[in-house]
């Protein structure tokens, strides 16, 4: 009698066993599915965040582009205005490049 009852009890510690295991292997599921979601949205938003910053690189860029024309055309006036004054920056400023140079 006593044997049968142990077996009974090995049978159903068994049983509880498979089940535990089933139900490791369905959270197991889930959670790898939970984590592809997440991944995926971190990559997702990594690829925006990267647009975004691709977008305001250009956008700078297109800024100095702009600035520099505007300096460009204010210094094309000035020396349209003043061409004496101009050739005397740029001698001096050669001049001293050169000083600086020799040493």
């Amino acid at each position: 009698m006593t044997t049968i009852v142990k077996e009974n009890h090995d049978i159903a510690n068994d049983e509880d066993f498979k089940d535990d295991l089933h139900h490791l292997k369905e959270d197991m599921a889930t959670l790898r599915k939970d984590l592809q979601s997440a991944f995926s949205s971190i990559k997702g938003l990594a690829a925006s965040k990267a647009g975004d910053s691709v977008e305001k690189g250009k956008e700078l860029a297109h800024d100095a582009e702009d600035r520099l024309k505007s300096v460009r055309a204010d210094l094309q006036s000035q020396i349209r205005e003043k061409p004496m004054t101009a050739v005397g920056v740029a001698f001096g400023a050669g001049l001293l490049i050169a000083m600086l140079g020799r040493k």
